[in-house]
């Protein structure tokens, strides 16, 4: 690991006293690894398997959440189950918002810095529809995947800034989670570009990036609702004064709770989850997803999904032919009920690679009892592809050889 900043181990010190040296020594350990079952894919038989399989340990914030150790046969990152979105993968200090957010089934939330999508996926497993919103537009369409992986269908990705959602939503949110940019302290012992690129003057720039962030976040929450600020840093500027300053300008908030995560005394990165409530009660009504849509779209603001996104119907060659090519996101999105009725169900991780990597599957050459094939009798065309009943994406079958449709963008090498 990089030298860490001189500077920022005097502020530490400052900050920590006696327990600096607990401190410095968690930097000598390996950082915690975890993840994140998603509950609206993953059967339970699959959850318990996986957990014997790979020595799962629960998270004790987030009963979605284990920690792993990689090791040989340990590569959650590399199993097919992660690519048909059954988990996320996710430091587990990171659960800590979405659980502290509080979230049900009748919620309007907002995500508002939501890239890679940790923990938009997170909440929108609970709420009623999520705006998940990234300003960066190369990691909006990150996180516009992660969603997609997950075959979430209450989601809006978005990529604006937070005064142009503030002027679309005013006080409309009954939950707004804000992990806010900052100077990435909390990180430095899993990615050595949080050293590299910190500096005083950086955090001072969080501060004041963070600061605007929350004017537009509260314009948005509605009365009775809660925000959810966090970051990963230690920096009190950045979190308990920057809570105090937030209070200060908002007569009607209450601070609910705050939490400082460090990682010589939890399992888990630094982190910082403080929870506002704004005074009042909250307005009735359910929440509508096209109605949310409906919004950004008259105001102009770049959506790149809308629940799950429609496949194209294509021109044929003849006049007034057309046939209809289903997206991703159709077949990522599918339960139980449709994959039964017409799928190729993989029943080998080796069979699945072959078709994350791209390949096509010649069903005639295939071991006996790697797959079984549930279609109609002389079917021919798209059909879910699936890996232990988990649907990875569309084939097309003609003639015994299903053709890969799985997106090129996706494709392991």
């Amino acid at each position: 690991m990089q030298k860490l900043p001189e500077a920022y181990l005097r502020r530490m010190q400052e900050l920590l006293g006696e327990e600096y040296e607990d401190f410095l020594r968690s930097y000598d350990r390996p950082p915690k690894r975890g993840l994140r079952f998603n509950m609206k894919k993953a059967r339970q038989e699959t959850v318990e398997a996986l957990v014997a399989r790979w020595d799962l340990r629960p998270v004790p914030w987030c009963r979605e959440g284990w920690y792993y150790e990689e090791k040989e046969g340990v590569r959650p990152g590399k199993s097919p189950y992660h690519e048909a979105g059954v988990f996320y993968i996710q430091e587990p200090s990171a659960m800590i918002p979405a659980e502290r957010a509080e979230i049900r089934e009748e919620h309007r939330v907002l995500d508002l810095c939501a890239a890679p999508g940790g923990k938009s996926t997170q909440a929108a497993q609970r709420a009623g529809i999520l705006v998940s919103n990234e300003y960066i537009k190369k990691r909006a369409q990150i996180l516009s995947s992660n969603i997609e992986r997950m075959g979430l269908q209450n989601v809006i990705v978005t990529s604006a800034s937070p005064a142009e959602l503030a002027e679309v939503f005013p006080e409309y949110f009954d939950r707004i989670i804000v992990d806010a940019p900052c100077s990435g302290e909390g990180m430095m012992r899993r990615d050595e570009t949080a050293i590299a690129e910190w500096s005083e003057e950086n955090v001072a720039l969080c501060v004041e990036r963070q600061k605007e962030i929350l004017r537009e976040a509260f314009r948005m929450l509605a009365p009775g609702g809660r925000l959810v600020y966090s970051t990963c840093t230690f920096e009190p500027e950045e979190n308990q004064l920057q809570a105090e300053q937030f209070l200060s300008e908002h007569g009607d908030l209450e601070l609910l709770s705050q939490e400082q995560i460090f990682p010589h005394r939890v399992e888990g990165e630094g982190h910082y989850c403080a929870v506002f409530r704004r005074e009042g009660e909250a307005p009735e009504g359910a929440p509508s997803l096209s109605e949310a849509a409906e919004r950004l779209r008259r105001a102009r603001i770049h959506i790149l999904r809308c629940g799950v996104e429609p496949g194209e119907l294509i021109k044929g060659k003849h006049k007034g032919e057309t046939r209809y090519e289903p997206s991703h996101a159709e077949a990522m999105a599918m339960g139980q009920e449709e994959l039964s009725e017409k799928s190729l169900n993989l029943l080998t991780e080796e069979l699945s690679a072959m078709w994350l990597r791209g390949e096509s599957l010649n069903l005639a050459a295939l071991p006996e009892g790697s797959f079984r094939l549930l279609v109609p009798e002389e079917f021919s065309g798209y059909l879910p592809v699936c890996f232990d009943g988990y649907p990875l994406g569309f084939g097309k079958l003609v003639k015994g050889v299903v053709k890969n449709h799985y997106p090129k963008g996706l494709r392991r090498n």
